[in-house]
Parts: structure tokens; sequence; C-alpha cells
């Protein structure tokens, strides 16, 4: 990684805002995260149960 790319990484950092892929995958390999996307779909977690055992 060449001195100017650590820069702007850090400018990123400092003004808190999300790193573009391309400074994303210098750092941290090809580590992508794998989801399913769908209209409608929260990050609420929800405990489901069964009443009868």
């Amino acid at each position: 990684m060449t001195e100017q790319e650590q820069q702007e990484i850090l400018r990123y950092i400092e003004a808190v805002k999300p790193l573009p892929d391309q400074y994303r995958f210098l750092l941290f390999e090809d580590m992508r995260e794998v989801g399913l996307v769908r209209n409608g779909k929260t990050s609420e977690v929800c405990n489901i149960f069964s009443l009868f055992k």
C-alpha cells in the first residue's frame, strides 16, 4: 500500500466516513460478507420457541 493510499484511508477514518471498496479490499483482502437481500428485510432479532415440546 502506498503512502498516498494510507493518507487517503486516514482521511476517511478521521471524517467518520465508510471506506470505498478499493481501500477495504486492500486492508482486509477479499473478506467479503455474504448475506441475503430482499424487500422488507430487517436486522431485528426474533426469538421463536415452541410451547409444545
